[in-house]
């Protein structure tokens, strides 16, 4: 895509969803909400969640896409899954009379430089694909990793075990996703909003559940074609659709992360403006703006009362207002009757109180 596609594909983005949900939800002759009117703001959310949705949709399609375009190795020999060693060896004898070097000249195929080594290339990868379909264990890793487990730098001689090429795979994987899970654990504390925290974690622990039974299971490739009638699995086009575990792995990984963004996207306006405001205090949980509403009239009624007792202090202190002598008595007198009250408050004046009420009522009770 060039330049300016990209730049007429935002253009389209930003302004052709408004325009088409008014055209369809608003009558020809009656005017547009006015920004800034709840009614603006309503249809705008919607239009944003109408746009993400797309966007998530396009993702996972544009993936899909890539996906089926790349031919794999059962493509490429024009079998199925479910082919026998037969059916894969006869596949391969009949290309290779067609595609092989040799024959590819004679046919006219490599008639330049540039067409012969492409005719060399294709033949390679035939060869690579038939040798790796008819061996089970190379088979095994292929379907759950793709071919790049099976092209090693040592050769296609070195033989492997099916439990060194499990393990490959999930030493490959496992950084991945001990980075990611990292990298989400930051971002939903000091960036995302609490809002949809549940939803990404579970994506993400949903995506690797997915991929550990992928990896493990002995039949992971999904045919649907197997679960429907021939007739309508042969008028639906299914007949020969499958997708191996490698290809549905690649694919959830790419609805995983936009189903990330996607979450973070559709938080509602409340939720942003909290992280953000956790963001500016160095972290921590943002506050409801209702709670911050209660707050506030807390505060206000906080330094209402402090105004109220000031005032009234003032009014008891006015008559000594001017006189030095008596307000310097009246500070004496408050001070004694602080320290007072400071000492009677101290527990061995306490006790000695108690036990001279109890003395006083015993010798009350001798007297009756």
């Amino acid at each position: 895509m060039d330049a300016a596609s990209r730049v007429l594909s935002y253009a389209g983005w930003a302004f052709l969803p408004g325009n088409l949900y008014y055209r369809i939800t608003i009558s020809a002759g009656t005017p547009h909400p006015q920004p800034g009117s709840e009614r603006h703001a309503r249809h705008r959310r919607r239009i944003h969640v109408a746009v993400i949705s797309s966007y998530l949709l396009y993702t996972i399609y544009e993936e899909y896409h890539s996906l089926r375009v790349a031919p794999d190795f059962y493509q490429i020999l024009g079998v199925l899954p479910t082919s026998d060693e037969r059916t894969i060896k006869s596949r391969f004898r009949r290309l290779a009379t067609v595609f092989h070097p040799d024959k590819a000249r004679q046919n006219g195929l490599g008639s330049t430089a540039e067409d012969g080594a492409k005719a060399d290339e294709f033949f390679v990868l035939l060869k690579l694909a038939q040798d790796t379909l008819l061996d089970p264990v190379k088979r095994f890793a292929y379907d759950r990793f793709g071919a790049g487990v099976v092209v090693r730098p040592e050769g296609p001689s070195k033989t492997l075990s099916m439990a060194t090429y499990f393990y490959e795979g999930l030493y490959a994987l496992a950084p991945q996703y001990l980075v990611g899970f990292l990298l989400m654990v930051l971002l939903n504390t000091f960036w995302f909003s609490a809002w949809g925290r549940y939803w990404r974690f579970y994506t993400f622990f949903a995506l690797l559940t997915l991929e550990l039974t992928l990896l493990t299971h002995p039949n992971a490739t999904f045919m649907p074609g197997a679960y429907l009638p021939a007739m309508l699995s042969n008028l639906l086009g299914l007949d020969r659709f499958y997708l191996l575990p490698f290809q549905m792995l690649s694919l959830a990984r790419s609805a995983s992360m936009s189903m990330n963004v996607f979450i973070s996207q559709l938080a509602p306006p409340e939720a942003s403006l909290q992280a953000g405001r956790s963001k500016g205090r160095g972290g921590g949980e943002g506050l409801s703006v209702q709670a911050q509403k209660q707050l506030t009239q807390i505060v206000q009624l906080a330094q209402a009362q402090d105004a109220e007792s000031a005032k009234l202090l003032g009014m008891d202190m006015l008559p000594f207002r001017g006189d030095v002598d008596r307000v310097g008595r009246l500070r004496r007198g408050m001070k004694e009757r602080l320290r007072r009250e400071e000492a009677g408050q101290a527990p061995e004046v306490q006790q000695a109180i108690a036990a001279a009420k109890q003395g006083r009522q015993q010798g009350r009770n001798e007297q009756q």
